[in-house]
Order: C-alpha cells, then structure tokens, then sequence
C-alpha cells in the first residue's frame, strides 16, 4: 500500500513538473518576436551576416541606435590614427595652406574615419555583439 501511495506522489510531481515546463514554454513562445518555426540560427542571422557584420536593416530603433554609437567610437578611434599619423608629415613653408588647410584636412579626415569604420573593420560590429547582450 505504501509503495502505492509512494508511486502516486511520484506520477504527481512528475506531472506537476511536466505543467510547469510547459507553462514555460508557452510563456516563451508568446514572448518572443519569432515564429514558433524559427531555429536560433535564423534569429541570429537575421541580425548577423554570414561575414561577421550586422544587418543593419533587421535592427529595431534600439538596436540602431548602439550599433550607430559603436559606429560613431569606431570612427572615433579612426580619426585618432589618421591624426597621429598626419603629425608625422614635415610641413613646408612654401606649399602650406595654412588655417583653411587644416579645416579642410581635418574635415576628409572625418570622413575617411567614418569610411574606415562603415567598411573596413569588424571592430564596430564586435563591440555591438558584446553590448547587445545587455538590452
């Protein structure tokens, strides 16, 4: 009898288990953005080329937005290079531009940073794996 009543309490936890797990899953499949017939693999596709860099047009506003931001410190860093790198170079007196010059330069520098950044390196992309984690 008390092997009975033991089997019993063990079929009911066991159901009970089986209800919380399905509870759950239902709970995630409502809360998700995804079909119910997406793999994970398609979820992350969706957001990540096969090459490593982030499709930028199946971004939420959110996500825009940091992978923008990651964009902006990437060129950032660029620019920092390009910089050092200028000062470097021996100014002539004779071909100098002057202060019209320097705005000019330190204008192509800005976009040459921010070419650098949209196409050359994965740096912009890496950190926006790394942070998109935390939204």
């Amino acid at each position: 009898m008390d092997n009975l009543l033991i089997g019993n309490m063990d079929n009911a936890y066991w159901a009970k288990q089986q209800l919380d797990l399905n509870n759950i899953k239902s709970n995630i499949k409502k809360n998700t953005d995804y079909p119910e017939s997406s793999t994970f693999k398609k979820m992350l596709d969706d957001k990540i080329k096969f090459d490593g860099k982030i499709n930028t047009k199946n971004l939420n506003p959110k996500e825009k937005k940091l992978y923008d931001s990651c964009i902006q410190l990437e060129s950032f860093l660029w620019k920092n290079v390009l910089n050092a790198m200028r000062k470097t170079v021996n100014k002539y007196k004779l071909i100098d531009g002057g202060t019209a010059e320097e705005i000019f330069t330190d204008f192509l520098y800005d976009e040459y940073s921010m070419l650098c950044a949209k196409s050359s390196s994965n740096l912009a992309a890496t950190m926006y794996k790394q942070l998109s984690r935390n939204l």
